[in-house]
């Protein structure tokens, strides 16, 4: 048997290799977060891998290892003895929690009066606009049984466009199951989104977490439309017409592992959301919670029952504490708050807008009528939730009533808020009182929530709205007020403080005790942000949606808004939106106008040196850091750096001890230019090149930026052995001293850059004798070095034949004959250092043929490494085998990016700086180019002082998604009679026609007719990932495929496919053979037999929603105007469970 690889890349090599073998996909499409259950393989699949793996590493492996860690990441992971696979839980229960404070950092609505976001709803709410209006006539027609004609059709409604707008391929969800989904379940799902987009916390930061979920939902009339006819029912309707599936829905699509709680009591249902959602980050079940809301009105039997009963106002208008109320108005909408512990709000630098001090809910028991509120029970409330909160009643400020506007209702809890926050109140300092129903209606299940981000934003914003329809008063307690024009918080108790109260039907009340946040923090501005370049993330479903977005961000940032807000803040915000989609862009700039120009580049899709673009990951294991050797650096060359970059400036002045002590040399003065030294002198320039390298990672690694492996080109490669652990920093100077000080003793020799091949090397010596190997930096490019006058005769040669050669300005032949007469003394002088050969970080030296062999890193090395030839080509190569495929050259200067695009031309290559630019911007162009590529910039390391402030939110693309008669089942979708045995039997072999077109053509219509999109929106290359196909849309086509084509097909064959036109290629080929058909599975031969190939150069994307991993195509990873071809696609991903994808039959 096999030992285990000696390094987690050989594991990761075995793993992947064994995973396409079963698979029958490439290797190289295979990413290392995909759950390998998208790759169409089925349990006996994986029980067989996990069976070949126990034999080759030798030893016992669990059958259910693949369910265990689902990924190649994380079977990596668990085989290598690292930290378990799982889900990423980060919490840990705090008994000390239980009465801490709970901060709103987020929040996202939809309501009546065109509300799209909290700016709508504060605008409407200070503006004092009346969102109540008529029933469209286009929605009372898309139920089956017309509206009564006593069905009051004034309230306050969504838009149509609204209700049955849905972005679908943002969340791959079919139009067929779109079609079948609640609008309740579609807003919450896009308005979720945007909450997380205003607290600037990335959705796919959550993925694993325990986050909580937790929504307020009661109506259930969009069941009763998509289940009026038995016959059209589909597989669907269920999961899209159940309330319950709400809150999983979300924690599905996000990946969320907390609570996940949908609340139906009536009109409290969303504020005991909040309320359960605030119990359980105090009791630490979660870390975040999303608090929800969603009603909808499309049936009319509530309307009438209501109207039956007196409930509603005439005129579908509630009027709050008025003596003209007289019912209430219903409404529909969906609120969503994002919640967190209030410590740790604060360590993660997010944006409080209020903080909820208490909650509490209880019940009216047995009160005077199912219906009837209770006084004695809403009193009980109040006390218990101003006790937790240890507020006392007397300076409340506000309280957002649940003031719904009837007779009986309102002087009730005006009575309890009397009794309660009254009973020691100065007339002069009034209860203060309003409700958000006199705007918009009576939301029900969403009225709590709506009301709760009233309150919130009347905190953030320090005033309190108005509220309508209060002419008259009918509150005859002066301790009492009810707010009818927008006015400043009293804050009696020093801190304006606000309650929020909701109260259900069926007897379920509900209160929130709020406070204003005031960090009291003074800006807190360093360095790094004063004067810095800013940089900009941008990330969606696919590129059109980026430069949707960069259009819109550059038109904001000349708006007054735009222009007031500070650049960094932006910045910081967007950092927070990162991971929308795995189409990413970043700009950078130094001013309003710099950004704005790179945006508008981006916008439309135009070549900008600052915009970088992509849509892949391009890091595989990590970046190989690479260092350069000598003749890098440049006068000043820090400067910026020492100014901007903090990380930077500490790293250099931990080394000025050490390299004045080593060296003799102020790192910090060379690299201000305040020093009048000679930088072509050898002593100085080496030490320099050295500890502005340590610099330069030091900064890297600021950003959370690690090397995955290392490599020096000569000089360069002391500095990379100090980063990967196996010197340190004093060491590593003494060496470069010992080195340099020898170096600048030799005099004559000359090296020269030539155009010379592989095949040339082994007779340059013969045909020129004196000129020896310096450098092999790429099959076409070498440096040489000698003998001045023969390493001229070589240039001279060259020339003639019009080939690149030219000298280089040096004053003594390096790794040549030349430094022999050195090394016995560099050998003595370096006798006591000692290197380690276990340091973190793996080193692919240039020195020896081999160049995974372990390096030593003592005097004797070091004396091959000044007289040995620099392998810069064969370590790049082992790096490379090993999976690399992204390089950072660490230097003042990139020299290498040439042979590093020669020897590897399909990798990433980014320099740090560059010769002149300005350093603090370049660099930052890099990060930009190292997100691009797929790299996470977190916020909180970009914008470590920076602030989450009111930026436009990405747009939806909505299509139209309404259940209609013939849309399910019934009438689209094909079904299945027979067995597929049986339908293959009885079918005569296909006549293919044209071949693959005709098949192509044939497929897209079956695919069309099984998902619900139209023909013509499904392209030959668009992936299957993409159309959202699930388990059953997925068995639908392979059986109505075996029908059409009268071929034995697998699912794992068809899944495999990844586009349209790979499916239809493995159609084309597919056997004419019922006993294929009968067997559980394929094998992996055939597969790879009857696969059409993917595109050269592509990756597989992890998939969102639904489906099996699409092919994505090369990114440039700098250029705005190089977007690789990508469809649209979703974030957040979402693996699925293994059941969904593992069976190989139906």
């Amino acid at each position: 048997m096999s030992a285990l690889p000696a390094d987690s890349a050989g594991l990761r090599r075995l793993v992947v290799e064994r995973i396409a073998h079963w698979s029958g996909v490439p290797g190289e499409d295979i990413a290392g977060e995909q759950p390998l259950a998208e790759l169409g393989m089925s349990s006996r699949d994986a029980v067989a891998i996990a069976g070949e793996l126990a034999g080759v590493l030798g030893r016992e492996l669990p059958a259910t290892l693949l369910w265990e860690a689902p990924t190649v990441d994380g079977l990596v992971t668990l085989l290598s003895g690292s930290t378990a696979p799982g889900p990423r839980i980060t919490h840990t229960p705090r008994a000390a929690a239980e009465e801490e404070p709970v901060a709103v950092i987020g929040v996202g609505c939809r309501l009546p009066g065109g509300v799209r976001g909290p700016d709508d709803y504060w605008r409407l709410l200070v503006e004092g606009a009346d969102a109540v209006g008529q029933m469209s006539e286009e929605r009372r027609r898309d139920f089956v049984t017309p509206a009564p004609p006593d069905a009051d059709p004034r309230g306050g409604y969504l838009d149509d466009a609204t209700l049955t707008g849905f972005d679908a391929a943002f969340f791959r969800v079919s139009p067929r199951e779109a079609d079948a989904m609640d609008p309740q379940q579609r807003m919450l799902l896009e308005v979720a989104q945007e909450a997380l987009d205003h607290a600037a916390v990335p959705a796919a930061s959550l993925a694993g977490t325990p986050t909580g979920v937790f929504v307020g939902v009661s109506a259930p009339d969009y069941g009763r439309l998509t289940g009026a006819d038995p016959a059209a029912v589909d597989a669907w309707a269920t999961t899209g017409a159940a309330t319950a599936v709400s809150a999983g829905r979300l924690s599905y699509v996000y990946d969320l592992r907390g609570p996940s709680v949908a609340v139906d009591t009536a009109c409290s249902s969303s504020l005991v959301a909040v309320h359960q959602a605030c119990v359980a980050l105090r009791g630490g079940e979660c870390d975040t919670a999303l608090a929800a809301g969603a009603n909808v009105l499309l049936s009319p039997v509530v309307t009438v029952a209501f109207g039956q009963a007196g409930a509603l106002a005439p005129d579908g208008r509630c009027k709050p504490f008025s003596a003209d109320a007289d019912g209430i108005g219903r409404a529909e909408g969906c609120a969503v708050v994002v919640l967190k512990r209030f410590s740790d709000a604060l360590r993660d630098g997010d944006r409080i807008l209020a903080v909820i001090t208490a909650t509490a809910v209880n019940s009216d028991g047995r009160s005077n009528g199912l219906t009837a509120p209770n006084p004695a029970a809403q009193r009980t409330l109040l006390e218990t939730a101003y006790a937790r909160a240890d507020t006392d009643p007397a300076t409340v400020d506000y309280v957002e009533a649940h003031g719904t506007g009837t007779p009986l209702g309102d002087p009730i809890e005006a009575g309890a808020l009397a009794a309660v926050l009254g009973r020691t109140r100065h007339p002069d300092q009034p209860l203060l009182l309003g409700s958000a129903k006199s705007n918009l209606g009576h939301l029900e299940a969403a009225a709590g929530v709506a009301g709760l981000v009233k309150a919130v934003l009347a905190l953030h914003h320090g005033i309190i709205p108005g509220s309508l329809h209060c002419d008259r008063p009918a509150l005859d307690d002066e301790r009492l007020r009810v707010v009818t024009e927008p006015e400043p918080w009293p804050r009696y108790g020093g801190t304006a403080t606000a309650g929020v109260s909701a109260f259900g039907f069926g007897g379920t009340n509900a209160h929130a005790v709020l406070e204003e946040w005031q960090s009291g923090r003074p800006a807190v501005r360093s360095f790094r942000t004063h004067g810095a370049a800013t940089l900009l993330q941008l990330s969606d479903a696919d590129p059109a949606r980026v430069r949707h977005t960069a259009g819109r961000l550059a038109d904001w940032l000349g708006t007054p808004g735009g222009s007031a807000a500070r650049l960094q803040d932006v910045g910081r915000t967007l950092a927070g939106r990162a991971g929308r989609g795995p189409a990413r862009a970043a700009v950078v700039g130094h001013d309003r106008d710099g950004l704005t120009a790179a945006l508008r580049a981006l916008a439309a899709d135009r070549p900008h040196p600052y915009v970088s673009t992509g849509d892949r990951d391009r890091l595989g294991p990590g970046p190989v850091w690479v260092f350069s050797g000598y003749g890098t650096q440049w006068a000043a060359m820090g400067r910026q750096l020492l100014d901007r970059e903090p990380a930077f400036a500490a790293a250099v002045e931990k080394l000025e001890p050490v390299l004045a002590a080593g060296c003799g040399i102020s790192l910090h003065a060379l690299l201000d230019g305040r020093t009048d030294d000679d930088l072509r002198d050898v002593e100085t320039a080496q030490p320099l090149l050295y500890g502005t390298q340590l610099a330069l990672a030091e900064l890297w690694r600021s950003y959370g930026v690690e090397p995955a492996a290392v490599i020096g080109h000569s000089m360069g490669e002391v500095a990379a052995a100090v980063v990967a652990g196996a010197l340190g920093p004093a060491d590593g100077a003494r060496i470069i001293a010992v080195r340099s000080r020898l170096l600048a003793t030799l005099r004559g020799g000359s090296m020269a850059v030539v155009d010379l091949t592989d095949d040339e090397l082994g007779d340059l010596e013969r045909k020129f004798p004196g000129v020896h190997l310096a450098v092999d930096s790429s099959p076409r490019q070498k440096i040489v070095t000698g003998e001045a006058p023969a390493v001229a005769r070589l240039v001279d040669h060259l020339a003639a034949q019009d080939r690149a050669a030219r000298t280089m300005p040096v004053q003594g032949a390096g790794h040549s004959p030349q430094v022999e007469p050195l090394l016995p003394e560099l050998t003595a002088r370096l006798g006591g250092i000692r290197g380690r050969t276990d340091g973190a970080v793996r080193v692919y030296s240039t020195v020896h043929d081999d160049p995974t062999r372990r390096c030593a890193f003592d005097a004797a090395h070091w004396a091959e490494n000044l007289r040995r030839p620099v392998r810069l080509a064969g370590a790049l190569a082992a790096a490379a085998a090993d999976g690399h495929t992204a390089f950072i050259e660490i230097s003042p200067h990139p020299v290498l990016l040439h042979p590093l695009a020669e020897n590897l031309p399909d990798a990433l290559h980014l320099p740090t700086l560059r010769r002149g630019n300005n350093a603090a911007l370049t660099f930052r162009g890099q990060l930009a180019a190292l997100h691009a590529a797929g790299h996470p910039l977190p916020a909180r390391v970009l914008h470590p002082y920076d602030e989450v402030v009111d930026v436009p939110l990405p747009a939806w693309r909505h299509t139209r998604h309404w259940w209609t008669p013939g849309s399910g089942s019934g009438s689209g979708s094909l079904p299945a009679t027979a067995p597929p045995a049986a339908v293959a039997d009885s079918v005569p072999p296909p006549d293919l026609g044209n071949g693959a077109a005709s098949v192509t053509e044939r497929l897209i219509r079956r695919i069309a007719a099984v998902t619900g999109h139209l023909p013509e929106q499904i392209t030959p290359d668009t992936p299957l990932a993409d159309l959202g196909l699930d388990s059953l849309m997925a068995v639908r086509l392979r059986e109505a495929a075996v029908r059409e084509f009268g071929v034995s097909l697998s699912l794992g064959d068809l899944l495999t496919a990844g586009t349209v036109r790979a499916a239809a290629d493995v159609i084309t080929l597919a056997p004419h053979d019922d006993r294929r058909e009968r067997l559980p599975h394929s094998s992996a031969r055939s597969r790879r037999r009857t696969r059409s190939p993917r595109r050269r150069g592509c990756a597989p994307r992890r998939s969102g929603r639904h489906g099996p991993t699409a092919a994505t195509g090369s990114a440039d990873g700098r250029s705005a105007g190089s977007w690789p071809r990508r469809p649209p696609g979703c974030s957040p991903p979402s693996p699925r469970p293994p059941t969904r994808w593992c069976s190989s039959t139906p």
